[in-house]
């Protein structure tokens, strides 16, 4: 073999090489990079999120906040709350995955996909954390229209008792 075929050769290896790694890495769903969102005393580690993937918070209170967390669906419906007491319990986690559900009237992925928006009501601290207030407090997050892994999960229509 003489060498510019050889080197031929290996430019269509290289070549095919790069093709079948770039074809592997689209077909793999990326999550977002840790970006996190802050409200009160309440944090959730990203402001975007794929369909199939936890939604972590952690919290950290004065002891004399009290009152409730609520994350609510893009439809404006709630999805999940906790309340919360910071002489009883400052510190603390907590993560939910929202999937489709009967009982949550979540009965496609288009009742996931959107922007979500978290709600702290209650009292809590002023944002320079010197005085209080009773002032609500909100941040908003998303769901992308791509899946985590395996998505059959997400197909069809759970309420729909024909699929």
């Amino acid at each position: 073999m003489n060498k510019p075929t050889g080197i031929a050769i290996g430019i269509a290896v290289i070549v095919i090489i790069v093709i079948i790694a770039y074809q592997v890495n689209e077909s793999q769903i990326k999550q977002y990079e840790i970006d996190y969102q802050i409200v009160g005393p309440i944090s959730i580690d990203k402001s975007k999120y794929v369909l199939g993937e936890n939604v972590y918070i952690t919290f950290s209170l004065h002891p004399l906040e009290d009152g409730t967390v609520a994350f609510n669906r893009p439809d404006g419906k709630t999805y999940y709350s906790f309340d919360f007491n910071g002489s009883l319990k400052p510190d603390g986690k907590a993560y939910f995955r929202p999937s489709l559900e009967r009982v949550a009237d979540m009965c496609v992925k288009e009742d996931i996909v959107g922007t979500w928006t978290v709600l702290v009501t209650g009292t809590t601290l002023t944002e320079d954390r010197k005085n209080l207030t009773l002032a609500p407090k909100e941040i908003q997050f998303e769901f992308i229209d791509k899946v985590l892994q395996d998505g059959t999960q997400f197909n069809g229509n759970v309420c729909d008792p024909s699929e």
